[in-house]
């Protein structure tokens, strides 16, 4: 094996090496997303039936929007959408 062989072949397995470290990073942040938009549908579906103990129907519910504003926001998130909901309940 020459030297040119050598250096492309560690190069190679270089490259193979990164770029299957960045799809198993990849593989984490799809994970981490999905934990906490459930995470945030747990929350909403807990504070909708503590709301609706007091007599308070907010409109926060479980659905698509607000799984993707809990998985990228978190509980800021969370505590946005339910600042809008309450906006429109009383404005």
């Amino acid at each position: 094996m020459t030297q040119n062989q050598l250096l492309m072949t560690i190069i190679i397995i270089s490259s193979c090496f990164f770029i299957g470290s960045l799809i198993f990073q990849q593989g984490q942040y799809v994970l981490n997303g999905l934990f906490r938009g459930i995470f945030g549908m747990v929350v909403i579906g807990m504070a909708n039936v503590i709301f609706a103990g007091f007599g308070i129907l907010v409109p926060v519910g479980i659905n698509v929007m607000n799984f993707a504003v809990a998985a990228l926001l978190g509980i800021p998130g969370i505590v946005a959408l339910y600042g809008i909901g309450f906006w429109q309940i009383f404005h």
